[in-house]
């Protein structure tokens, strides 16, 4: 074979190559466009932020919403612990709210610990009382929240979105935590069924909680930035779930953290804290 031939061969090779890279490549963008579709659309909806790192790296939508900061995506996988997909809702409050409140159906598993300060709460409807537990560290606020149709109905709504006992709703004086246990964003529609119905709880949250201070005051007693527990390995400040492994704590309050539960939520959750660096542990 002459010089000229092989010259010839080898640029026609590297040109089958490049086209078979660029192919994949489109492919690969094709796949993962069509699998993220919902996050862009919600992005959309909401006039946020779409953030995808990686095609193994899920994506998240970000936007600015009556005052809050709200973050939807998946929740990252805890090392050592088999969890489902689990699609979040987080809204961070711009000012501390003084309520502490947790509901899940019955069934649910979870931290055996309750959030601290708080105490079972009764509403006095049926439906909800023999459906879900709650806690509150104010049961009086708590109640008349779930005594109204329209948190109700939310609360309906998410729960038909899960599996069995896959629900959590979550609120500290930081952020208002939604959890299905449940990837959304396979559909549009679902997942931003499960965002509407969040902000929902988020308003009527804020509201009752702003009407109840300003008519008796309520006043949250802050147990202080527990940096372990007296028994025990730690328990994360977001997801509540006991860390066994390396961890991060706030560097300002040293709160225990996952290292993913941190850079989900994007800093410390106590209430008064709002530290934004952390320290492996």
């Amino acid at each position: 074979m002459s010089a000229l031939s092989a010259i010839v061969v080898l640029a026609v090779t590297i040109l089958v190559l490049y086209a078979l890279l660029r192919g994949s490549a489109s492919a690969i963008s094709a796949i993962t466009g069509s699998r993220f579709k919902a996050y862009r659309q919600l992005a959309g909806v909401y006039r946020g932020r779409y953030e995808h790192r990686g095609v193994s790296d899920p994506p998240t939508v970000s936007f600015h919403y009556n005052g809050s900061n709200v973050r939807v995506g998946l929740a990252p996988v805890v090392a050592g612990q088999a969890n489902p997909p689990r699609t979040r809702v987080v809204a961070r409050f711009a000012t501390g709210l003084p309520f502490r409140f947790e509901l899940h159906p019955q069934g649910r598993q979870v931290s055996p610990q309750p959030p601290k300060g708080t105490r079972a709460v009764r509403a006095g409807v049926p439906e909800v009382d023999q459906q879900y537990v709650v806690q509150s560290n104010d049961p009086e606020v708590a109640a008349s929240l779930l005594r109204l149709d329209a948190v109700r109905l939310a609360l309906d709504h998410l729960r038909r979105l899960a599996p069995p006992a896959g629900m959590l709703v979550s609120v500290n004086p930081e952020r208002l935590l939604v959890q299905v246990d449940r990837n959304l964003g396979v559909s549009q529609a679902l997942l931003e069924t499960a965002v509407r119905h969040a902000l929902v709880l988020h308003d009527y949250v804020r509201a009752g909680v702003s009407a109840a201070s300003q008519t008796s005051g309520i006043v949250i007693e802050y147990t202080g930035p527990a940096t372990g527990e007296d028994h025990g390995p730690p328990i994360c400040k977001v997801c509540g779930f006991t860390i066994e492994e390396a961890h991060v704590a706030c560097a300002s309050c040293r709160a225990p953290f996952h290292r993913d539960c941190w850079s989900f939520i994007g800093g410390c959750s106590i209430f008064g804290c709002q530290g934004k660096q952390s320290v492996t542990v």
